[in-house]
């Protein structure tokens, strides 16, 4: 062998040897990317929070990462846990509503204002007259329907109890983001640089950008939802407004919609014979949850400053793509994109 053939040998020896331990390395985090993914997230968008605690506590940095990690605990796992276990509870009231409903008499004629509404007045009373006449016959049309919701009650209840695990792991990791921070963000420069070069300093600041923009847009757009719900709940005179408003928010900031908390309020409503107070929970939770893919871009666009047909684009995109984290994926990911773009046209341009 020539040392002309051995060089190349040992280059593409140790090319594989490389390929080979960064596979090993991706196949051993690969159960936590998810996890990792979540606390750099949230350690990104809560940064300024962060770095303002700290020197409110006097550079006390333990401290500052306690209490930053205590919160996010607070705010994301308590309301996950109450949640998951309540689902339960729901399931049960929607199998005793399908067997209530057997025996609940309607009155022969429904009520004037039902009557009047539009499009839909004339449908609803001929359905009020049928179940009037034949319950048992309208129970029966009912209760898939009812068992549906029920199933995808439990399986929003799954969905939560792994959004919960990945929490709980995402805030431990979170705590060692906040503690190394800034050698963290030296080493993503040193890389984006040595990739990119200089060049891409500027499509790693808006990065940074969106994801606080994403953040931002999805705590406001929870925030709409949660006092929008809420407001419809003290219309109904609805019981525990303030807390059904947290609950409402805190899905709604999942991305599993206020619907887990609307639909039983208004089979509570239908139970308590409030028929009229249950239709519109349920139109409005629909309109509510209807809103959120208009309020969301909007928000997001104006957190980061990128034009709102490319942020609605990454939001629902990346949500279709990969569901919640996709959020904030998506629109970062094309900011990147975006922004090495313009920096490339920008190069080209004669001075």
């Amino acid at each position: 062998m020539t040392l002309q053939h051995a060089s190349l040998f040992e280059r593409v020896l140790g090319l594989v040897v490389i390929a080979l331990l960064i596979a090993a390395c991706l196949l051993i985090v690969s159960p936590f990317v998810g996890a990792i993914l979540w606390a750099a997230i949230l350690v990104v968008a809560t940064w300024p929070l962060y770095a303002r605690l700290q020197r409110r506590l006097g550079d006390k940095r333990k401290l500052a990462v306690t209490l930053m990690t205590a919160g996010l605990a607070l705010v994301l796992i308590g309301p996950i846990a109450v949640l998951t276990g309540s689902l339960t509870e729901h399931v049960g009231s929607a199998t005793h509503l399908v067997q209530d409903l057997a025996s609940l008499r309607l009155p022969e004629n429904p009520p004037e204002w039902l009557r009047k509404i539009p499009l839909a007045g004339g449908r609803i009373e001929t359905q009020w007259h049928e179940a009037a006449a034949d319950m048992q016959g309208a129970v029966a049309k009912v209760r898939p329907y009812i068992q549906t919701a029920a199933a995808w009650l439990l399986s929003q209840g799954g969905r939560l109890g792994l959004a919960l695990l990945e929490f709980l792991l995402a805030v431990a990791i979170s705590a060692l983001f906040y503690s190394a921070g800034e050698e963290m963000a030296v080493w993503v420069r040193r890389f984006a640089r040595r990739i990119g070069g200089p060049e891409s300093l500027p499509a790693l600041e808006m990065a940074t950008q969106t994801i606080r923009g994403v953040f931002l847009g999805v705590v406001g757009t929870a925030a709409i939802q949660a006092l929008l719900s809420g407001f419809g709940f003290w219309l109904a005179d609805v019981p525990g407004v303030v807390l059904l408003s947290f609950f409402c928010f805190f899905t709604a900031m999942l991305q599993m919609g206020t619907g887990l908390i609307w639909i039983p309020v208004a089979a509570w409503l239908f139970y308590q014979d409030q028929h009229g107070w249950a239709i519109f929970t349920v139109a409005w939770g629909m309109f509510i949850n209807l809103i959120d893919n208009f309020i969301k871009p909007y928000l997001i666009s104006q957190g980061s400053g990128l034009p709102l047909a490319l942020i609605f684009l990454g939001v629902i995109g990346g949500m279709l793509g990969w569901g919640v984290i996709g959020i904030f994926l998506g629109p970062t990911l094309l900011a990147t994109g975006f922004t090495l773009l313009k920096t490339w046209l920008e190069q080209g341009e004669p001075a």
